[in-house]
């Protein structure tokens, strides 16, 4: 076959672009086996094809669609974000992926390395250590992880779509870390996003309080009710469970404004991912 023709042939299997990025990317690591690692890089470049809710110009799938059995939807609003979680186990890798920018907590923290990857070259991985309870936002990029320790690692983090649109301004607004700061603790927090917990001792109650669009972790408690509006006469008890998400737009009336009770048998702990705008 002609240069030419090969050339076209590659640009029309969408390999070209592919197969220089992992030129480049076997120059940089200088692997053993270099033919195997071109298989490997040119199998993952096939996954970049897939339509993701972000289409990142690195051309990398999300998390969840690279690493379904590591990575998985707990909450979503539709078109303002998602929450994720993810479970590695001890020498567990992922593939590589990309992110939109994500305020995390760490549910179970440990050891991981990570190798950040930019236009299609690993770089040389760094190790971090977050503790269980570390809230840390990370930056908008493409990466790849390893759980390097000798821990399950369990994190959570939420993912805004590229269709979120500012919650606007709330007539009236309370915020609850104002009115119930014995409940409520701002764990981290940037331009865009709250990272925020809330603990409450069985039969407990919180102040009357609003909300933006927030996404929703139960890390312990099994009941909760929620006076919509305040008003205790139209009271909704839920039942709920550790290690599941809640949606809680600020489009459904209870989610808004509301007060809270701890109405379950046992204290309650929420991690809750809030809009600022």
């Amino acid at each position: 076959m002609a240069s030419a023709d090969a050339k076209a042939y590659l640009e029309a299997q969408g390999l070209s672009e592919a197969m220089t990025a992992a030129v480049k990317t076997i120059i940089a690591e200088r692997p053993a086996n270099a033919v195997q690692r071109l298989g490997e890089l040119l199998l993952a470049s096939s996954k970049k094809a897939v339509v993701t809710p972000f289409n990142f110009t690195s051309g990398l799938p999300d998390c969840c669609m690279s690493n379904p059995n590591n990575y998985k939807v707990m909450a979503e609003i539709p078109g303002t974000c998602r929450l994720v979680e993810m479970s590695l186990a001890p020498g567990e890798e992922d593939d590589p992926h990309d992110h939109p920018p994500h305020s995390m907590y760490f549910v179970k923290g440990g050891k991981l390395s990570i190798k950040d990857i930019k236009d299609g070259v690993a770089a040389e991985p760094h190790v971090v250590e977050p503790p269980t309870g570390a809230p840390p936002i990370f930056p908008a990029g493409a990466h790849q992880v390893k759980n390097v320790g000798d821990d399950d690692v369990k994190v959570i983090f939420v993912e805004a779509y590229p269709t979120c649109a500012p919650c606007g301004d709330i007539a009236g607004f309370i915020s609850p870390f104002e009115v119930s700061p014995e409940c409520y603790k701002v764990l981290a927090e940037n331009d865009d996003w709250i990272t925020g917990c809330l603990t409450m001792d069985v039969g407990q109650e919180d102040a009357f309080h609003f909300h933006k669009d927030h996404v929703i972790y139960v890390l312990e408690g099994d009941g909760i009710t929620i006076y919509p509006g305040g008003d205790k006469e139209q009271a909704i008890v839920k039942q709920i469970a550790p290690f599941h998400g809640l949606p809680a737009p600020m489009s459904a009336p209870p989610f808004l404004s509301h007060a809270l009770k701890n109405s379950g048998t046992v204290p309650l702990k929420l991690i809750f991912f809030e809009m600022k705008k």
